[in-house]
């Protein structure tokens, strides 16, 4: 990375070049205040609102999660700006939109580093922003793509990243693992690693787990021991929880809750793609050789059960591992004078729309679970249905610890919390690579691919989007106040003066020249 020029980042970074000492007298640190709420930040990685307070599924059993929500406000309307990990959580943390960073996900994250002063344009990212003024900052888990950071930056004072300890290197899949020991079904059946054969579960064995847990239960056991300890200052902590991101692993006592022959799967009509534009069909392909949704129903006849099955497993594991937290929090000094925040970084398809992972512009990619609660706060048990943004969530934190405005493209969710009537003012912008986007209003989804094609459903008598209204003219004013939201100008990736084409239009002119799969008909 180059070096910052930010004068308060010379500040913060333990044993910066003295060539900015003269530059660091002129920007002092702001001295810590005993009265500033601590914040605790809870990231999930791939959790829709597939738990029981969300009522996303209807055998997801969640309890910790249920009753976390019972006290404070549940944002039951969350969208995140980007549908795929290092764009949402960028975005997230600087409280910049995509759309407004040209941070699309397409070029990597070298991109974003080699561009992050320039586009930040002397605003800081959230961690950095608290660090500023005063509080002490640590992380463990996933925070970003990487982990507790893509690049060295001076975000956190302690980190944790653990060396997880996999029994089974061959299949660890890294800080995702421990994967399956045979590679899963789609390994097997391909006889090779492809693209996306994390698609797969396996209900883990005791001899399978590391000997120090899983990664979630490592994270947890370091957030817990966190709060035992005395901090001189207020504290920033970001907890970032894996599961329930692929491979679908977890302890097989969270299996056995969910017998497959119980197991209900989602409603896809058999008309579900005659109404949808190419490029939407194009998302909904996803990266296996014959199409995930198709791969999915070809493996076997339960496959699909299987793959439903071991996301709500995971979820209730990880559920059980943010309890574990909560209730250290609890037994903490901290517990009256703490914010805690819980997110994920964007929802997940289980075969919706003919679609898995995420990546999509449909309601199950762009919804998110989004919690709040905080000192003071005079509703709690709040069911809050306005649709919200995750970047909101940076200008909300500044706001209840009375930190300066940055100008930033989220909004303070506070006003929300207080009273049920209150609006965010405009639609969540979702973006999905260059000029795809899809707006979230109260009652509709508006979707425009860069092409122009458009989808439009309307959430008041149709929450599965399975009925494309775009093209019936009695929608036009409908469609045309929406379309007033779209950025008015797209940013480029940084230092491009062009977007090239991506794995969409190739996935296009394929149909054209071949086709459209008979299961995307």
């Amino acid at each position: 990375m180059s070096l910052r020029t930010s004068a308060v980042l010379c500040c913060l970074a333990t044993g910066w070049v003295a060539a900015n000492n003269a530059a660091c007298a002129q920007a002092p640190a702001q001295p810590a205040s005993t009265t500033k709420p601590n914040v605790l930040f809870i990231m999930v990685d791939d959790l829709n609102d597939w738990t029981g307070a969300l009522q996303g599924h209807p055998q997801a059993y969640t309890p910790n999660l249920d009753k976390l929500f019972r006290s404070g406000a549940a944002f039951t309307n969350a969208h995140c700006s980007a549908p795929v990990c290092n764009t949402s959580r960028h975005s997230l943390f600087t409280g910049l939109h995509p759309a407004n960073t040209g941070w699309l996900g397409t070029t990597g994250l070298g991109t974003i580093e080699k561009s992050y002063d320039e586009v930040l344009a002397g605003r800081l990212p959230m961690p950095t922003f608290f660090r500023k003024h005063g509080y002490t900052t640590l992380a463990a888990g996933k925070i970003f793509h990487k982990g507790v950071q893509d690049f060295d930056y001076p975000y956190w004072d302690t980190t944790r990243s653990p060396k997880y300890g996999f029994v089974n290197e061959a299949h660890a899949k890294g800080k995702f693992g421990p994967g399956p020991k045979d590679g899963g079904a789609i390994r097997l059946k391909h006889g090779h690693s492809v693209s996306g054969d994390s698609l797969s579960w396996e209900a883990l064995e005791e001899d399978a787990i590391p000997p120090k847990g899983m990664p979630d239960e490592q994270i947890a056991g370091w957030a817990v021991r966190q709060l035992r300890q005395d901090f001189d200052k207020p504290f920033f902590m970001a907890v970032g929880f894996i599961r329930p991101h692929v491979p679908y692993t977890a302890p097989k006592r969270y299996f056995d809750r969910y017998p497959l022959d119980s197991i209900e799967l989602p409603h896809i009509p058999e008309d579900e793609f005659s109404d949808i534009p190419l490029y939407g069909k194009a998302m909904a392909y996803g990266t296996l050789p014959d199409g995930d949704h198709r791969e999915v129903l070809d493996l076997s006849p339960t496959y699909w059960k299987e793959l439903v099955r071991a996301y709500l497993a995971c979820t209730t594991f990880v559920d059980h591992e943010i309890g574990r937290v909560i209730d250290a929090l609890k037994r903490s000094p901290y517990a009256e004078n703490t914010i805690v925040v819980l997110c994920s970084d964007h929802g997940q398809h289980l075969g919706e729309k003919r679609h898995w992972r995420k990546q999509a512009l449909w309601e199950e990619s762009t919804k998110v679970v989004l919690f709040l609660s905080y000192p003071g706060q005079k509703n709690t048990n709040l069911s809050n249905n306005r649709p919200v943004s995750l970047i909101d969530i940076y200008p909300t934190l500044a706001s209840l610890c009375d930190l300066p405005d940055q100008g930033l493209d989220g909004v303070d969710l506070t006003p929300l919390t207080e009273d049920p009537n209150a609006e965010r003012g405009k639609p969540v912008l979702t973006t999905r690579y260059y000029k795809n986007h899809s707006l979230r209003s109260q009652d509709w989804r508006y979707t425009r691919y860069r092409d122009g094609a458009e989808e439009l459903y309307d959430h008041r008598v149709d929450p599965g989007e399975h009925h494309n209204l775009a093209n019936q003219a009695q929608h036009a004013e409908v469609l045309q106040e929406h379309r007033k939201w779209l950025p008015k100008q797209d940013a480029l990736p940084p230092g491009k003066d062009h977007f090239p084409r991506d794995m969409y239009d190739a996935r296009v002119d394929q149909f054209k020249a071949e086709g459209v799969p008979s299961w995307l008909e």
